[in-house]
């Protein structure tokens, strides 16, 4: 454990340029940059230009900053970059009224509510797989971006759709191809000075158009739901029903923002997790053939989750671990503060990065290795706290950490159980990074089970 002192000068990154900053490595080398300099100290200021921004590169300096101090720090740039495409949803609004819409929100995202949403994932992952075609080369990741998209549409927006399956896909691929594009501008909002980020060069109008038709779709869904309150369970009828804040229920305008923030969150982020998991089944056949065994001797009617599925749950807490898909997330500190000896201004940025901490060898060693019986002795007894943050931590921890897992898990096993997916031998897959650790290629010839 790291010792705080009661004030300390903040290191600076190596290889400042004058008026660029920290760009170019940002810009070229981005995870490796931020692992590079934790072993200049806790906390380390970057420059995006002139504009000063401070690296927590320690658990305990990321606990201080999420928990111990978390009132004093509201969301941050990314999340003011975001605002304006996605609304004040609950990944981007702050303080009281983020409190309130957590509230409100947070009974969808229950056990039972999660529980009752998975024969409707177990449904859809079942259908898509069935398409397949023995011998295609599939790109996986983009299948799985549409396939996330396509559940998170089904399970939350509306438990049942007109036109069934083939409807809800389509809606799903539509969703995640502006998705995609959503993003890469809020990244590029967040690096760049905004003049430049607006540059019709770096496709700011394509940005604005998919932010608008995400807008349309949202706003579609909240009148459908309006005008036709006989669903329930779905996340708009949780958004429609009152509280102890707001006894009336969300607006409209809050009802498509939130609608916005859970399809960012929930459908990118966990495509992202699944291709990597994909991509280390088709490096370790035996891995996948774990998992095959342990869906089928679950025993029928056995809720899915880490109890029931053991090795999958182990799995999958390691692809988060080695593959985190959040290399970049922010705070702003509200007032002044002094986080681990650093005297922080009122309006300082911080950045942290669970991908960089989750490679830390002082916590996981031999941490490039992939190995998810490393998880047979939760090593999160062993290590501080935000060390390992899939999920992020305290008040704005994920609120759907557990629907991503059982996700997760719907789709892993709807896979396994009927396909062999081996990779495209000439293919080399490496992460970029982009506004997520993607994989940079991932394309896989799948076969039916009985054919050899």
């Amino acid at each position: 454990m790291r010792s705080p002192s009661a004030q300390k000068a903040t290191p600076v990154a190596p290889g400042r340029i004058p008026l660029l900053g920290h760009l170019p490595q940002l810009a070229v080398k981005r995870l490796e940059f931020l692992q590079s300099i934790r072993r200049h100290g806790e906390i380390v200021k970057v420059y995006t230009g002139t504009r000063p921004i401070y690296i927590l590169n320690s658990p305990e300096a990321v606990h201080d900053v999420l928990v111990t101090q978390g009132s004093k720090f509201g969301k941050g740039l990314l999340f003011d970059v975001a605002r304006p495409f996605i609304g004040n949803g609950i990944i981007t609004s702050d303080r009281e009224f983020h409190r309130c819409q957590r509230r409100a929100l947070q009974p969808a995202f229950r056990r039972d509510s999660i529980a009752g949403h998975v024969d409707t994932m177990v449904d859809l992952a079942g259908e898509q797989v069935a398409s397949w075609r023995p011998g295609e080369i599939m790109p996986m990741d983009t299948t799985m971006r549409r396939m996330t998209t396509a559940m998170l549409v089904a399970t939350l927006f509306r438990t049942e759709r007109p036109g069934g399956a083939a409807a809800v896909a389509e809606l799903g691929e539509r969703v995640a191809e502006h998705l995609a594009t959503l993003m890469r501008g809020v990244f590029v909002g967040t690096v760049l000075p905004a003049p430049v980020a607006r540059s019709r060069v770096l496709g700011h109008r394509r940005y604005l158009a998919a932010a608008a038709a995400l807008r349309e779709l949202a706003d579609n869904a909240v009148r459908e739901a309006r005008g036709n309150p006989a669903g329930q369970g779905d996340l708009l009828s949780f958004m429609f029903a009152g509280t102890p804040d707001k006894p009336g229920g969300m607006s409209d305008v809050e009802a498509r923002d939130e609608l916005l923030s859970m399809l960012m969150a929930g459908a990118e982020t966990t495509a992202t997790a699944l291709s990597w998991a994909l991509h280390e089944i088709g490096r370790s056949p035996e891995t996948g053939e774990r998992i095959r065994a342990e869906f089928a001797d679950r025993p029928p009617g056995t809720p899915i989750g880490a109890s029931s599925l053991p090795f999958t749950d182990r799995f999958l807490r390691e692809v988060l671990r080695l593959h985190q898909p959040n290399w970049l997330l922010m705070r702003r500190a509200s007032e002044p503060v002094n986080v681990r000896g650093i005297e922080l201004e009122e309006g300082a940025e911080m950045i942290y990065s669970a991908a960089a901490m989750h490679r830390d060898p002082a916590y996981f060693p031999d941490p490039l290795r992939f190995d998810p019986d490393r998880w047979l002795v939760d090593p999160r007894r062993d290590i501080p706290p935000g060390a390992y943050i899939p999920f992020a931590m305290g008040k704005r921890r994920c609120i759907g950490d557990s629907f991503a897992m059982a996700e997760m898990m719907v789709v892993l096993g709807a896979i396994v159980s009927r396909w062999r997916l081996r990779p495209v031998r000439t293919d080399r897959v490496r992460p970029l990074v982009h506004a997520m650790i993607r994989p940079s290629s991932l394309r896989m010839r799948v076969s039916l089970l009985r054919d050899r």
